[in-house]
């Protein structure tokens, strides 16, 4: 047979070709590295350095970074753009991974640090006491005094981390390594969507508690780090309804190489902690924040970034809409912790305005690796149900691997009767795209859709997955 019949003869009469498979894959397509290179030193090195020592990816390490800088500054540092829109420095982080792929030895020596200048902030939490108890008199209060706090570990409940949220004026980080749910979740019965809303803008929160009184806070900014493995954030996800999920910064590499271990020196982490200090010195309170401006260029080059969001969100749908519509305070936030990840050195530095530079690198940081991770996450959770069919129809062939289908066997067999016969039908005129069956040319009746379907032989041959 020439080429030229092959092409023009019926497609049953031509040669099988091999089935794509990847239909058949949970797994998403590749995400980029991180671009250790926007990042300021020394922090750059010191996220190299864990990521070698650990031999976890370093995006966990820097996962661990923002959220160091997050946990000493919170609502007590704001980004003012215009006189009416300003951010906190809260950010919410998910940390992504299969289990046993060096999440929590990642996040370890950021904790380590953290928990050393929370010790050095409670040897002074004598004379906040003193001063508690004094008002407590003068105002006829009658609350427990709750020390300063920069982790959470867990909570009893809502009314609980509204106590330790009340004992520090610039916020908390809730530090969730481990956890195996997500925020929200109903049998997690932490609070509603409501209540995470404010934590996220460090707006005012009144919540109940149990046979207590109704208990308020003028600001109530609440910073997260969670870890989580990606069957379960997937499923997460599938129940949400976008307004969490849509503030979190995402960061999930994926299977790695195999790094041989390194045993370096930690006089690193002594130029660390003191920037760290620095950054807990500059903060201040949710009520009297240390403000950042961003400048004429600034705001000029936010403009343009702003802009080309603007029409990429008009293209999305569900959840990375809903992210991309998060995206201008995300970036606003990067940027401001960038430029004191890059000032603040514990030798008397401050913080400059936030220029074009500053929000071009943020903004390049939030595009080339952000957003990529992402839309990983949120592509595995929003599989469209045609494509579910088609996945789960794949499977059924290769596990019962038939000669021979008809359509309403797949469909009763296939799809447990999930489908109607015309969703049926596009399974298989996908499946048959896909390589994995083709139309019965003997039982084929002229001007009616097809109903019976060779299997590819290859699929026989093919181990089950």
């Amino acid at each position: 047979m020439t080429s030229w019949q092959t092409y023009h003869s019926h497609p049953s009469e031509q040669p099988w070709r091999d089935p794509d498979l990847s239909i058949l894959d949970n797994r998403r397509g590749p995400v980029p590295v991180l671009p250790l290179a926007l990042l300021p030193q020394p922090w750059c090195d010191w996220i190299a350095d864990g990521e070698n020592s650990t031999g976890a990816p370093a995006d966990y390490v820097f996962q661990s970074v923002l959220a160091g800088a997050a946990a000493l500054c919170g609502a007590g540092v704001r980004v003012r753009v215009t006189p009416t829109w300003n951010e906190p420095l809260v950010l919410w982080q998910a940390v992504v991974g299969e289990a046993s792929t060096g999440k929590s030895a990642a996040l370890a020596p950021m904790r380590h640090l953290l928990e050393v200048i929370e010790q050095e902030r409670q040897s002074g939490d004598e004379a906040r006491r003193a001063e508690h108890v004094e008002r407590c008199k003068r105002g006829g209060e009658n609350t427990a005094f709750m020390p300063s706090q920069i982790m959470v570990i867990g909570t009893e409940g809502l009314p609980r981390l509204v106590d330790i949220v009340g004992g520090n004026p610039r916020g908390v980080l809730l530090w969730r390594d481990g956890s195996n749910a997500w925020i929200g979740d109903e049998d997690e019965k932490v609070g509603d969507h409501a209540h995470w809303l404010a934590s996220w803008m460090a707006d005012a929160l009144a919540v109940r508690a149990p046979r207590q009184s109704v208990r308020s806070l003028a600001r109530f900014p609440v910073s997260i780090l969670q870890t989580i493995r990606p069957e379960r954030l997937k499923v997460s996800l599938e129940g949400d309804d976008d307004c969490l999920a849509a503030r979190f910064l995402f960061a999930w590499p994926g299977p790695q190489p195999y790094r041989a271990l390194t045993v370096l020196e930690t006089s690193r982490d002594a130029e660390i902690l003191q920037r760290l200090r620095a950054l807990s010195l500059l903060a201040r309170s949710a009520d009297d924040p240390c403000v950042i401006d961003v400048d004429a260029r600034g705001r000029g080059a936010l403009d343009v970034v702003l802009a080309g969001l603007h029409d990429e969100r008009r293209g999305a749908e569900g959840l990375q809409a809903a992210w991309l519509g998060k995206s201008r305070s995300l970036i606003v936030r990067l940027a401001g912790i960038l430029e004191l990840l890059a000032t603040i050195d514990g030798k008397g530095r401050h913080p400059g305005a936030i220029g074009a530079e500053q929000i071009e690198t943020a903004a390049a940081l939030w595009r080339d690796y952000f957003w990529p991770h992402a839309k990983a996450v949120f592509d595995s959770a929003e599989l469209s149900d045609h494509c579910k069919r088609v996945r789960r129809v794949a499977r059924w062939l290769l596990d019962k691997r038939p000669t021979e289908v008809s359509r309403e066997e797949v469909r009763r067999r296939g799809l447990s009767q999930a489908a109607t016969a015309e969703e049926t039908q596009h399974v298989l005129e996908r499946l048959a795209y896909l390589g994995f069956v083709r139309t019965d040319l003997a039982r084929e009746r002229p001007g009616r859709a097809t109903t019976h379907w060779l299997v590819n032989p290859a699929l026989t041959k093919s181990e089950k997955r």
